[in-house]
C-alpha cells in the first residue's frame, strides 16, 4: 500500500510514501512532526503555505519543517519524506548535507527544486531501496535509512546549489548567509537587529551586507523582518493568543510598535489579519 513508517527504540521516525488525493488525511495528522520533502510525480500541483499559493510542476520538490502551514493543496500524486529530529538532526550533520539554512530552516521562502530525466534516475533508485529498506525492520534499518536519507538530501542540496545560488563566486560567503538565515530561525523571536546576529557570527553588520548583496536579492533586516512577520500572521491567523502577548512574544516594545510594523509591510492592522 506504498504507506511506510520506520518507527525507531529513540522515538526515530521516518515516513515515506506515496500520497494520492484520499489520503489527505496524512497532511494534516503526519505533516506536523519534523522536516518533510514533497516530490511531486503526478501532473501539475497547487500549494497554499502560509498564504503564499506555490505551483510544483512534475518533478519538482518542496523542502518544508514543521514551522510551515498548509492551508490548501490540490494534487494528483504525490511522494512524501518525513523525518524527525531524532532520526536524523539536520543540524548536527550539516557539515555531511550542508542542507541548514539551504533545504530547510531558510527563512522565509519555501525551497524548491526541479530535477531533469537523468537525476530522476537517482531519485527514483534511492525512494525504492528506501521502500525495500523500511520493510526490512531489523537492527541494521536505522542506519541503512539514515545514509539513504543522506544520500537524497545531498543530491537535493546539490540541485538546490545549482538552481539557486551563484555558488562558485565565495562559498564562505553562502555559508555564512546559511548559518544567518538559521540563527534567524532560532532567535527571531528575542533577536530582533542584524547587529546581534552579525556579533554570533563574528562579522561585522557592513560585512554581511556586502555578502547578501553579492548573493541573494534580500538584506539581512529584511530576513528578520520577513521572519517575525511570518510568525505574526501565524499567530494572528491560527492562535487565540491576544493580540498584546503576539507583540511580547515577538519582541516589540508594545502593541502600537507591532501594530506599525504589520501595517508598514502588510497595508492591514493586526486586527484586520485576524478577523479576515
Amino acid at each position: 500500500n506504498n504507506y511506510m513508517v520506520f518507527k525507531g527504540t529513540l522515538e526515530e521516525y521516518l515516513f515515506v510514501s506515496e500520497i494520492v488525493p484520499e489520503r489527505m488525511y496524512m497532511f494534516n495528522k503526519d505533516l506536523k512532526t519534523g522536516l518533510s520533502v514533497i516530490w511531486n510525480i503526478g501532473t501539475k500541483a497547487e500549494f497554499i503555505i502560509d498564504s503564499q499559493p506555490i505551483a510544483v510542476k512534475k518533478d519538482c520538490f518542496l523542502f518544508l519543517t514543521s514551522f510551515h502551514t498548509i492551508q490548501k493543496i490540490e494534487f494528483e500524486k504525490l511522494r512524501v519524506i518525513q523525518f524527525n529530529q531524532p532520526f536524523y538532526c539536520v543540524e548536527n550533520h550539516d557539515s555531511d548535507v550542508g542542507c541548514k539554512g539551504l533545504l530547510f530552516f531558510g527563512a522565509s521562502t519555501i525551497p524548491k527544486i526541479r530535477i531533469d530525466h537523468e537525476e530522476k534516475k537517482q531519485f527514483e533508485l534511492i525512494w525504492k531501496v528506501l521502500e525495500m529498506e523500511i520493510e526490512q525492520k531489523d537492527d541494521y534499518s536505522l542506519e541503512m535509512l539514515k545514509s539513504l536519507l543522506k544520500r537524497f538530501l545531498i543530491l537535493s542540496v546539490r540541485k538546490y546549489r545549482q538552481q539557486n545560488l551563484d555558488i562558485n563566486e565565495d562559498s564562505k560567503a553562502i555559508g555564512i548567509i546559511r548559518e544567518y538565515n538559521f540563527l534567524v530561525e532560532k532567535h527571531f523571536k528575542t533577536k530582533t537587529t542584524v547587529a546581534a546576529y552579525a556579533d554570533m557570527l563574528f562579522k561585522s553588520p557592513k560585512t554581511l551586507s556586502n555578502f547578501f548583496k553579492m548573493h541573494i536579492d534580500k538584506s539581512p533586516i529584511e530576513i528578520i523582518n520577513n521572519r517575525r512577520l511570518l510568525e505574526a500572521k501565524r499567530l494572528l491567523k491560527y492562535s487565540k493568543i491576544p493580540i498584546q502577548e503576539i507583540a511580547e512574544e515577538l519582541s516589540f516594545s508594545d502593541v502600537q510598535a507591532f501594530s506599525n510594523f504589520i501595517k508598514k509591510h502588510t497595508n492591514k492592522s493586526p486586527t484586520f489579519i485576524r478577523d479576515n
